[in-house]
């Protein structure tokens, strides 16, 4: 296995999930054990037609109600999944800031969307004097981060990626980094997403949603969007052992290529880089993939599958929690699940621009 650029190991030592099937890990495991996809008819505010909605999500005790009022639906999440991972993680925030040490970096592709539609659609309708001052703050992809560093008190580096299915692979190789470089101690990655009217317009104009059921993988029937967010905690060893962290799984390789053009064939052949890049020559004891439902995405895992015969069959997060829903972070949380001393390989397609994968090993929940 090729290692991570530098010598410390980075571990996760604490985990949050906000996901369509609940709130925390052991509504995740159930979910996981399950496989019963949480796909529903979206309440007419959200759009027409059906995603996997986090309708349990409850806010009240986590964010102040006048806080609340001012937060998009990706913040909302992303601060709910903050809290709950800095609690497993057994970092005490209360007692105040947590300084410029600790550095947080978001993976988003609908972040700032959800706000921008709802300060848009009244300017066009009356005007400026229709456009809310309110919404505006977070009509930025970033919107999130700067929501988390102002609650948590988060000083050090932060940064959002923006890259539809993987941006969450983007900030774990990103958090990687830092840590390696001693940027940080600390480092949040954060996948967040929120279903909007609009996104449901589009895609379904597109022609990319499944009209006729549920998703399934390598059917070519199209895909079902989700929301949620999903923060890890991320370390190195020896800073998590010298405060006596807990540590929940170790981060093993990251990698992303990208295709030298855009086609099904470059695309395949960039997965099965990243893949073989952070995995190595070794086989993989569990296999996390990212096919949603979608010829797009599917082909490039199907591709993938051919070539490695041998490997565990994978299973596929997107088909039970939804597309977008946190842009990779909910493969990340589907590998959590798994209690594993050997290597849980997550594959990451993308639909267009880089393809990535993540391997991470002695997951202990």
């Amino acid at each position: 296995m090729k290692p991570l650029p530098g010598e410390a190991s980075i571990v996760i030592t604490g985990m949050g999930l906000v996901l369509p099937c609940g709130d925390g890990v052991e509504a995740a495991r159930s979910s996981w054990v399950s496989g019963i996809p949480c796909f529903a008819e979206l309440p007419p505010h959200l759009g027409a037609g059906r995603g996997a909605l986090c309708s349990a999500f409850k806010p009240a005790g986590i964010i102040p109600p006048m806080q609340m009022r001012r937060l998009d639906r990706p913040s909302r999440f992303a601060w709910g999944a903050v809290h709950q991972a800095l609690a497993d993680g057994g970092v005490d925030w209360t007692a105040g800031a947590l300084g410029d040490r600790v550095a947080m970096t978001v993976g988003t592709v609908t972040g700032g969307s959800e706000a921008g539609e709802a300060f848009m659609r009244p300017y066009f309708e009356r005007g400026p004097e229709g456009a809310s001052p309110m919404v505006f703050p977070n009509c930025v992809a970033n919107a999130a981060s700067g929501h988390v560093a102002l609650a948590f008190g988060i000083k050090g580096p932060s940064s959002t990626q923006v890259a539809r299915e993987n941006a969450a692979f983007m900030a774990l190789d990103q958090a990687t980094r830092w840590l390696r470089r001693g940027v940080a101690d600390a480092v949040l990655v954060i996948g967040t997403d929120g279903l909007f009217p609009l996104q449901m317009e589009l895609l379904r104009r597109a022609g990319r949603l499944a009209v006729h059921g549920d998703p399934i993988a390598e059917a070519g029937t199209g895909y079902l969007p989700g929301e949620g967010a999903q923060a890890f905690l991320l370390e190195t060893r020896d800073h998590a052992e010298s405060r006596g962290a807990r540590i929940r799984a170790e981060v093993a390789a990251v990698a992303c290529a990208a295709p030298v053009e855009e086609s099904s064939e470059a695309r395949a052949a960039s997965l099965a880089m990243a893949v073989s890049e952070a995995l190595g020559s070794e086989t993989p004891a569990v296999w996390i993939g990212g096919s949603n439902g979608s010829r797009r995405l599917d082909e490039l895992e199907s591709a993938l599958r051919k070539l490695h015969p041998d490997w565990p069959e994978p299973r596929f997060p997107k088909l039970i929690w939804g597309e977008f829903c946190g842009s990779g972070g909910q493969l990340l949380a589907a590998g959590m699940l798994e209690a594993q001393e050997g290597q849980v390989l997550l594959s990451g397609p993308g639909s267009l621009g880089c393809q990535c994968a993540a391997v991470i090993r002695r997951v202990r929940l």
